[in-house]
């Protein structure tokens, strides 16, 4: 069971070091925001932290563009590492393949702008 958790950890690693820029400045910048909102909104309590969502959102939502739209190879880069972290031949079949990723992509696309909308009901509220 270790070496689950080892080969995750070194993919996701992998996947924060060496996916193709600026999808990686986008998903550090989501990352980075995110906690730095929470962190400031843990220590002042104030309404404006709203909009550090807003921008966590927005990052998340380009990181997710990105993906879907295979920018830059971004998805393919990322069934690449995944395929490899896992000891899988190129050419099988996983459920971390293109589409499935794309998939993914999209997702964070509305997820991000879930996260601009809960900024905004939150400042304007």
């Amino acid at each position: 069971m270790g070496g689950g958790l080892i080969k995750t950890i070194r993919g996701i690693r992998r996947l924060l070091t060496e996916l193709p820029q600026p999808a990686r400045t986008f998903h550090w910048c989501f990352v980075t925001m995110l906690l730095l909102t929470v962190a400031l909104g843990a220590l002042t309590r104030m309404n404006w932290i709203a909009l550090g969502f807003s921008g966590a959102g927005l990052f998340m939502a380009l990181f997710g563009l990105y993906v879907f739209r295979d920018i830059n190879d971004t998805a393919t880069s990322w069934s690449r590492i995944y395929k490899e972290s896992r000891g899988i031949r190129p050419e099988s079949f996983t459920f971390a393949d293109v589409p499935t990723i794309r998939g993914m992509g999209f997702m964070f696309m509305v997820g991000g702008f879930f996260f601009v909308a809960a900024g905004f009901g939150m400042a304007f509220s």
